[in-house]
């Protein structure tokens, strides 16, 4: 019995750890306005307009959002330095880890990716530095 319940904590433990490699789950935000959002990642830290709409700041992710035309559109997520900058970082933002559309030393790019216009990620000085996320509008 203490072997059953061993496995199933072990279980347990598996599934909490590759779920919590999610830092920012972009598809929970992207297109949706600065109230939904708030709903989903917590209120904003700060907002201001910019040339192309609102463009709010969060602490989860220490993200970025630029809302154009009241939608969350355009997406940076800072808090990447402790992720290996590969293919497997998409994860971290809720996207699948798929083959890129382009890839150098510095920038791994998806195309189309989950139905957003471009994903990037960035290299810091060892790991993942950012990714960018531009999901209607280049």
């Amino acid at each position: 019995m203490n072997i059953s319940i061993l496995i199933l904590s072990m279980g347990l433990l598996s599934s909490f750890s590759s779920s919590s490699t999610t830092l920012l789950d972009v598809k929970a935000v992207v297109g949706k306005n600065q109230i939904a959002v708030a709903k989903v990642i917590g209120s904003p830290t700060s907002c201001a307009k910019s040339k192309y709409g609102n463009k709010c700041f969060y602490s989860k992710g220490d993200t970025e959002i630029v809302f154009i035309n009241g939608k969350a559109d355009w997406i940076t997520v800072e808090g990447l330095d402790h992720i290996p900058f590969d293919e497997m970082a998409m994860e971290s933002i809720g996207l699948p880890p798929i083959r890129p559309s382009f890839k150098n030393s510095y920038t791994i790019r998806w195309n189309g990716v989950a139905g957003l216009t471009e994903v990037s990620i960035h290299k810091g000085q060892k790991n993942t530095d950012y990714a960018y996320i531009k999901a209607f509008t280049k």
